[in-house]
């Protein structure tokens, strides 16, 4: 019942050359029913290239969690939208309780698109439009993460230069394009999008910016590291934070992960690794935790 609602809730996700700014849209029969949908309870808010695609497929298989077919909606990381389009790729109220009788527990609904992290208008949009909204966080060795991120641009034709060289392009790439978002609420970057390979990496600021708008209660943090490593209790931890019955899971299902064909040159490695040394520290510093990719 709950999967049949799902197909009438939101389309299909186009191929990723179809998808621009605008990706996905819910049918506009589901417009006209939004006042009558329902809104996300928790978000997965990135790191991009940390797991999300995983963690979203774990979670859409929890029989007491409802996510759209189409991973990452970009309604907050996007240009603005009525909120009247984000209901719309939600099951109606109706048939979420529906679900629940037969459940005999709460519909948890949700959705995963990393670049809210990342936004800088996204942490207020959110705010405003799901005070009440859980959030989880991944994080991956921002060294790694860079590399991850710079090999899907390649896959997906959006970068052509080297990884070194697009590491030194970045700042001139990108230049003013965050303070721009910021600043408008109809505007979209390229640049900002998919070539931060470095910037997406320093994640305590990025942390710092949406705790200013939500309580420390409402994010849980994971550790990219952990979740595929010793998966069982990294997966028991997200799912006791969102309430839900936890599972036995033996490994943690690996989806869309990127070729190790090319290694990291290492002149590359150790110039990124004494580049996020200090974003690091100040990162395990807000979470109260040794990092996984730090050393002493």
């Amino acid at each position: 019942m709950r999967r049949a609602d799902a197909a009438s809730s939101a389309p299909s996700a186009p191929p990723a050359a179809a998808r621009p700014w605008r990706r996905p849209r819910p049918a506009w029969r589901n417009l006209l029913s939004s006042p009558l949908r329902c809104l996300p309870d928790f978000l997965i808010i990135g790191a991009q290239k940390a797991g999300t695609t995983s963690l979203f497929a774990h979670l859409n298989d929890h029989p007491a969690v409802w996510m759209p077919p189409c991973k990452e909606c970009h309604f907050f990381s996007g240009p603005w939208r009525p909120l009247t389009m984000y209901r719309g790729f939600y099951p109606t109220a109706s048939t979420r309780r529906r679900v629940e009788r037969t459940l005999g527990r709460r519909l948890l609904l949700g959705e995963a698109t990393p670049y809210d992290l990342f936004h800088p208008r996204s942490p207020g949009r959110v705010a405003r439009a799901l005070p009440r909204v859980k959030l989880i966080v991944i994080l991956r060795d921002p060294v790694e993460r860079a590399y991850s991120h710079y090999r899907h641009c390649v896959r997906r034709g959006t970068e052509s230069l080297s990884f070194a060289a697009a590491i030194d392009a970045e700042p001139a790439r990108t230049a003013g394009e965050a303070e721009r978002l910021a600043r408008t609420r109809f505007t979209v970057s390229d640049s900002h999008r998919h070539h931060t390979y470095v910037a997406r990496g320093h994640y305590a600021e990025q942390l710092e910016r949406w705790l200013e708008h939500v309580g420390r209660d409402r994010m849980h943090v994971a550790i990219f590291e952990h979740l595929f490593e010793a998966p069982g209790p990294a997966l028991a931890g997200i799912e006791a934070f969102l309430g839900l019955p936890t599972r036995d899971t033996a490994a943690a299902p690996r989806r869309n992960a990127g070729s190790e064909s090319q290694p990291m040159d290492a002149a590359i490695r150790r110039r990124l690794a004494e580049t996020f040394a200090e974003s690091n520290r100040r990162l395990e510093r807000l979470l109260g935790i040794d990092l996984p990719w730090t050393t002493p």
